[in-house]
């Protein structure tokens, strides 16, 4: 009897090893790649998301505040890192249980230090520094616009450097070329206002939140005009809206010009319909929206038209820095995902032979995903941005993108002719 039980006892025992070894084995096929969580709060947005170091998304997380910045008439900074500080927490344990690995299984913390609204940055950086400190692992510090710049790198695999990026946002617009990581080049940016503050204000001057469409309804204000353009069949050439600097020859954008001409024509169209203040015909919004995205894409395909140029020339001042000539156009950022934008600079970019790519909409957006995923890239490289010191990270607003080449792109005085955008891509 005893030997019996010795026997029991002992094949027991063996099957618990054989059944440790066979989860350990499998624990082990299923973790052989670093994971990577990315942290994003630069602005009104809070992301999350863990990617594994060969590329795979395990989880992610966003908290929009786009509702509540509609009511507010656009992003209050207060308000933004009130919610962000609210939901912080819950963003990144949601993006954790979906990846289905625990907090222990991490291996790196990306974090958006740069640039954005300070109170915002400030909940991000300093709940990531925590975490990492916690964990006891390293922290990476990401640029946010770096970040929009290589997103297309995690959506597309058949994009290589160099490219050409255009980076257009409510907060920022950026035309340069990517020629890998960490290696930039600026060649034209905002000298005044965003393309995504005009759209924004303009949205807010026709009262678009206060329309009643249901397609409407938590809709931020440039996507709003989007959408009431083509769900009104808006009539882009009803209203000759001004190009800014349309003879200057560089890469450098201004919109102001856009936004006092836009105002301006709503305030006739009001003065016409008995009385400044006076709701206008939905029709007559839907014409000042497409005539408003006439005018900006033209705008923006021309820079690029003339960035293009430039990396075609065989000068030794371009040489010296652009040392291949790109072979794509890519566009990212929340204005980036505006199809009548995407469609013009498809346009350009078909003209040039050059493929022309996208994140898609949800990716062109502030996200958690293009953190974890610069995170990723720069982990690869072993880049010696990645620190142990936790407490040397910190956050600043403003940045700089890669090296400045806009003074030899004016200096080379590339007179271009405009290509002819098909109608259709405004219907």
């Amino acid at each position: 009897m005893q030997s019996e039980i010795r026997f029991a006892l002992k094949f027991i025992h063996n099957c618990k090893k054989a059944t440790e070894k066979r989860l350990w084995h499998h624990y082990f096929c299923q973790r052989n790649f670093a994971s990577v969580l990315g942290i994003e709060t630069s602005c009104d947005d809070t992301g999350a998301a863990v990617i594994e170091t060969s590329g795979k998304l395990l989880g992610d997380c966003l908290s929009s505040q786009a509702r509540i910045s509609v009511m507010l008439g656009g992003v209050v900074p207060s308000v933004a890192a009130e919610l962000h500080k609210e939901n912080i927490e819950s963003v990144v344990n949601t993006a954790m249980a979906k990846s289905n690995i625990g907090f222990r299984d991490l291996n790196f913390v990306a974090v958006t230090v740069k640039p954005g609204m300070p109170l915002s940055l400030k909940i991000g950086v300093s709940f990531a520094k925590s975490l990492a400190s916690r964990l006891k692992i390293p922290i990476i510090p990401i640029d946010h616009m770096e970040a929009h710049a290589l997103t297309a790198l995690f959506t597309d695999p058949q994009l290589k450097f160099p490219y050409i990026i255009l980076l257009i946002s409510g907060g920022h617009s950026i035309l340069g070329i990517v020629q890998g990581l960490e290696d930039y080049v600026l060649l034209g940016t905002a000298l005044d206002a965003s393309p995504g503050d005009i759209l924004d204000k303009i949205s807010r001057r026709l009262k678009l939140n206060r329309l009643s469409d249901e397609c409407l309804k938590g809709v931020a204000g440039g996507k709003a005009i989007e959408i009431i353009a083509k769900t009104y069949n808006g009539d882009h050439q009803r209203f000759n809206l001004p190009l800014p600097r349309s003879q200057s020859k560089d890469c450098d954008f201004s919109f102001s010009g856009i936004h006092v001409a836009a105002e301006q024509l709503i305030n006739k169209l009001e003065s016409e319909n008995h009385g400044n203040g006076c709701t206008l015909l939905t029709q007559d919004i839907a014409d000042v929206c497409a005539s408003l995205q006439f005018c900006m894409t033209r705008l923006i395909c021309r820079r690029v038209q003339r960035a293009i140029e430039y990396c075609l020339l065989n000068t030794d001042s371009r040489a010296s820095v652009i040392r291949n000539h790109p072979t794509s156009l890519v566009v990212s950022g929340g204005v980036g995902s505006n199809c009548v934008i995407r469609a013009g600079l498809t346009e350009v970019a078909n003209h040039y032979n050059l493929r022309f790519v996208a994140p898609p909409s949800s990716l062109c957006t502030d996200n958690g995903i293009m953190i974890a995923w610069n995170g990723v890239l720069l982990q690869k490289e072993n880049s010696s941005r990645i620190t142990e010191d936790i407490s040397s990270v910190d956050f600043c607003p403003r940045s700089t993108f890669g090296v400045d080449c806009r003074e030899d792109v004016k200096q080379a005085n590339i007179s271009i002719e405009p290509i002819k955008l098909s109608n259709t891509i405004f219907q």
